[in-house]
């Protein structure tokens, strides 16, 4: 096989949902040795001659066979000289690549790209019997390299029952090599770096861990035998407690790494050893665990075998409180053979910390293998610093390389100009520029591209053509890592339909090669990837055309996750990327020349940090910061700069959706003043503060009355918007129709007078007019509006435009965490009756209406009118009005011709110079259903009124009376046996004051809602 193929033919490519775990490094004792090679004899074939590049199909090994502390009981053999034990392994792998992860482990005698020669095959058979059973895979008569004129090597793989032995052994043909550079060695198929490789063809060639060589060439002799025998038992050797990092901390960050506690061990799989306690205190600190004013939870993470600290493998889950003097600290983690890294670290208190002040930790002593262990040193030299928080992406500033954000540092601020340059907003000056005109992106600001109201910068592949394509170079490099060193990136991006057929890399650094570069695109099904050019992160259905996508992907030196809007997507075990400093672009993959892979579609905001990774409290603050500023809804809380919970995603899990929020945070440079939801389903509600919205929200004049930390976030429970039910549900009397959807508001220091809540009717359909005095805010504490406070001005204003309604609303109208929904009375002005009540009950199985006037003036007459489905009325009949009265009038009117369905009667009333207007609007029951009824008269009335019930069988009544703000103030019935027939009970009012009540009465299983008037 040809070796400059392209690369995606060497990527190996992996989306699973992956467990983070430190998995043990592979240890074995080398020795070389003279033997005989006897090939197979009885073997079942697995590649025949002439096949080149080939993988088997999973095969039994016979019996059980433990590798690195795993069990394994099948293998794939690849013709290129190797043999991945498990079944993870899917492709053939010609190029030798002893850091490859993801293929299971990699047992490998002779690899290279290989071709099976004439009379030769790839074959195995199992020999001996139990307990000590030998498998032997063979490569026999193999070409070296694939363009060999013929057959110049043959090798075998033994696999020894019980002892786990490995052996390689060889045979010399007669046929000459061709351009050979081949790998001998074995790996553990989960870190870049966990693997042997023989420096050597000979007698006695060293086995190197960690470093590859890769270009052997001379044939190992006739019967030469490579063995690899696991380690024996683990053994304890010595622990201790260093202090690496004694940088500033940053005051908003969590996760700081404050000293590390090495753990020595050696041997391998034989009865391994864990660590069970820690014992640590924070002696050496400002604030020595006698508060949390400055750290508020304390985490000790396990990275294995590697010195690099990552907020991951927790040893005791979500922390410890810190508190005076020896904390004591229980978990279980088990241990690699080797130097075994624990790192001790703090969430800073980003609200009350204080700058100047130092942190500190001791590790006094640790149980490991069931023993008390005192770590050589204790209290290791040092301390870190407390700084003020960082201006950056959530606060979180620490090692951020590059921040772009399309409101910021443009060339251009000019709607469909073309953008020259793009200034770094990180402090690094890591600045993109265009190499020519006709790669120039372009900034758009407009109603129709901009998200959630910020502008975005677009880049045209222009049909994958390098030289029209838009891309940007970023001369100073350094946006990625280079190595294998951590990551973590954010980005918003809005892709367009050309990546569905090639690939496009919003973000790329590095040079051409397997595992050579690091860089992030989007592809065919969807998908996003996080690209080493070998090991690829793939997740598909993570993006919708012409929609934000908010991505993100986290690196910790053992393992490759990719979340999207906050939910974990895929992960992957990596490691061994060598990528440089080189090549950095955005909108293509730049180490190729011509520049491949042009990405199409819009970028609003992308961040990253190097050499480190992030836990997810740090990254819940980058995706708040995100999500906030472009309307992007999120699986997990939300959080401000300083670690405070803005919105809880379980204060009510129904109302997780169409997240938006407007927000002032300094420390990540957040000002949004105006939010609409940007998900593909879409929602009708945007809020916003100032005077008017405008198309750019940097534009609003509005401001923050609290200052800082100031938050109001909404979300919906996803309902249809219109009521298609009548009569509507949970509505409080005085009202008669409300939307369907509801909202849930959480608010944090938020204190404006100004906030617009703006309801947009345009692609809805099956509602009545809207009538800006009609329109209600209904504002609810438990999410039951049938007892919600009814807002009406002056305490809100409301204004319509078209299909538009704006309510603007003071914020000491909510409560905390209030809901919200918008309602009518189908009132359009004031009219000259002075209407004291409105009721129907239901008499001889007719509706009777009765309703009271305090005053009339110039009345000429009230209208019946009647509808079941809340849109079409029918006039009914024509009452004449008292003309002018300055006493309470009553009036009763009878439906000779009741509907056998509950029904909906509105009042209207006319006086002599106008039209009739609607001015009151009851439900009544099925008055022709004789199982039950519910009366309760006089009403109004002084003092107290009587509750008539009638049912068909024995039930239980029950009766609530609510005041006017919600509160239950009396329970004339609680849950009450009543006899069939009709019954009465008396309802008191002694003591409370005259004023508006409202009475729930549950019978039968039916629940009827009264609104009463005390005089």
């Amino acid at each position: 096989m040809k070796r400059n193929l392209t690369h995606a033919f060497l990527a190996f490519v992996l989306v699973l949902a992956f467990h983070p775990k430190a998995f043990a490094q592979i240890s074995f004792t080398f020795t070389a040795v003279a033997g005989t090679f006897t090939a197979n004899s009885g073997a079942t074939t697995l590649h025949a001659a002439g096949i080149d590049d080939a993988l088997s199909a999973a095969t039994n090994i016979g019996f059980s066979f433990t590798y690195n502390c795993v069990t394994y009981t099948q293998f794939k053999a690849s013709s290129n000289g190797w043999l991945s034990l498990g079944s993870a392994a899917t492709a053939n792998m010609f190029g030798n690549a002893l850091a490859t992860t993801g293929q299971g482990p990699i047992v490998a005698p002779l690899w290279d790209d290989l071709l099976v020669g004439t009379g030769g095959s790839v074959n195995y058979v199992m020999t001996g019997s139990a307990p000590n059973r030998v498998l032997t895979v063979e490569w026999l008569n193999m070409e070296w390299s694939y363009t060999a004129a013929s057959a110049g090597i043959s090798c075998q793989v033994k696999l020894y029952e019980t002892t786990n032995v490995i052996e390689y052994i060889y045979r010399q043909d007669a046929g000459a090599t061709a351009s050979p550079s081949a790998s001998i060695g074995l790996n553990g198929g989960t870190s870049g770096t966990d693997f042997y490789s023989l420096n050597g063809t000979g007698g006695s060639p060293a086995a190197n861990y960690g470093t590859e060589t890769n270009n052997l060439s001379a044939k190992p002799a006739t019967g030469q035998v490579y063995r690899w025998t696991p380690a024996g038992a683990m053994t304890f050797t010595s622990c201790t407690a260093t202090q690496p990092n004694t940088a500033n901390v940053i005051r908003c960050d969590a996760d700081q790494d404050i000293i590390a506690v090495q753990v020595v061990t050696a041997g391998g799989c034989g009865s391994p050893m864990s660590v069970t306690q820690f014992q640590v205190n924070m002696t050496g600190s400002t604030i020595p665990g006698t508060n949390t004013n400055d750290v508020t939870q304390i985490h000790i993470y396990y990275t294995g075998t590697s010195a690099t600290f990552a907020a991951s493998n927790e040893f005791f889950s979500g922390g410890t409180t810190p508190a005076a003097g020896t904390m004591t600290i229980n978990g279980s983690q088990s241990l690699s053979a080797g130097t075994n890294y624990f790192w001790i670290a703090y969430d800073m208190n980003g609200v009350t910390g204080t700058a100047g002040n130092v942190v500190d930790a001791q590790c006094t002593q640790l149980t490991v293998g069931g023993l008390p262990r005192t770590p050589t040193t204790t209290a290791p030299a040092g301390s870190r610093t407390i700084a003020v928080c960082s201006t950056a992406p959530g606060a979180v500033g620490t090692n951020i390389a590059f921040w772009i954000k399309a409101n910021a540092g443009t060339s251009t601020t000019t709607n469909a100009a073309a953008l020259a340059t793009w200034n770094d907003q990180s402090g690094n000056a890591r600045n993109a520029a265009a190499p020519a005109a006709a790669n120039r992106p372009t900034y758009y600001d407009n109603a129709t591209d901009n998200i959630n109201f910020n502008p975005v910068i677009d880049f045209d592949d222009a049909s994958q053509s390098a030289a029209n394509g838009d891309y940007m170079d970023i001369a100073s490099n350094g946006i990625l890592p280079s190595g294998s060193n951590q990551y973590a990136v954010y980005a918003v991006i809005k892709p367009g339909p050309n990546n569905l057929s090639t690939p496009g890399k919003f973000l790329f650094s590095g040079a051409a090669g397997p595992n050579n570069f690091c860089s992030f695109d989007v592809r065919s099904g969807n998908s996003f990837n996080d690209s080493w050019n070998l090991n690829d992160v793939i997740a598909g259905s993570t993006w919708t055309s012409g929609y934000p996508a908010l991505a993100a992907f986290n690196f910790n030196s053992t393992q490759r996750d990719m979340y999207i809007s906050g939910t974990s997507v895929g992960s992957v075990a990596s490691g061994g990327r060598t990528s440089t400093n080189t090549n950095s672009a955005l909108g293509c993959q730049r180490s190729a020349s011509p520049v491949l892979e042009l990405y199409d579609g819009n970028i609003a905001e992308i961040v990253t940090y190097t050499s480190t990774s992030h836990s997810q409290s740090s990254r819940n603050k980058v995706e708040t910061y995100l999500a906030i500023k472009y309307g992007v809804t999120l699986s997990h809380n939300y959080v401000s700069s300083t670690g405070t919970t803005v919105w809880s995603t379980t204060t009510n899990a129904s109302y997780n959706n169409n997240i938006i929020g407007i927000a002032r945070d300094d420390n990540s440079v957040l000002s949004q003043k105006q939010s609409k939801s940007t998900s593909t389903t879409a929602d009708m509600l945007t809020i916003y503060i100032g005077p008017t919205k405008q198309t750019n929200q940097s534009a609003n004049t509005g401001t923050f009355t609290a200052g800082n930390l100031s938050f109001f976030l909404s979300g919906s429970n996803s309902a249809a918007a219109i009521n298609t039910t009548w009569p509507h549900p949970e509505i409080p009397p005085g009202i008669c129709c409300k939307l369907q959807r509801e909202w849930l508001a959480q608010m944090s220091n938020f204190t404006n007078t100004d906030l617009k809540l703006e309801f947009d009717f345009t692609s809805l359909s099956g509602y009545g007019p809207l009538v800006a005095t009609d329109l209600r805010l209904l504002v609810d504490a438990d999410g039951n509006f049938t007892n919600a406070t009814i807002l009406a001005s002056p305490a809100i204003s409301v204004s319509v435009v078209g299909t538009v309604v704006t309510v603007t609303v003071a914020a000491s109208n909510f409560t905390t965490t209030p809901y919200f929904t918008l309602a009518s009375v189908q009132t359009s002005s004031p009219l000259p009756v002075g209407l004291v009540s409105f009721a129907g009950t239901c008499e001889n199985e007719k509706p009777v209406l009765r309703w009271t006037t305090a005053t009339e003036t110039s009345n000429e007459a009230f209208f019946i009118e009647r509808t079941t489905d809340g849109m079409n009325f029918q006039s009914l009949a024509r009452i004449d009005g008292a003309g002018n009265s300055s006493q309470p009038v009553h009036y009763t009117w009878t439906d000779e011709n009741p509907l056998a369905a509950p029904a909906v009667y509105r009042l209207l009333q006319k006086d002599y110079n106008h039209a009739p207007e609607v001015i009151s609007m009851i439900t009544t029951e099925n008055c022709l259903d004789d199982e039950q009824h519910v009366e309760i008269y006089p009403n109004p009335f002084t003092g107290s009124t009587v509750c008539t019930v009638v049912t068909a069988a024995d039930t239980y009544l029950t009766i609530n009376i609510y005041d006017a703000t919600g509160r239950r103030i009396l329970v004339p019935a609680g849950n009450q046996y009543i006899e069939k027939g009709s019954s009465r009970l008396s309802i008191a009012f002694d003591g409370l004051a005259p004023g508006i009540y409202f009475a729930h009465v549950q019978l039968g299983g039916k629940t009827y809602h009264y609104r009463l008037i005390q005089y």
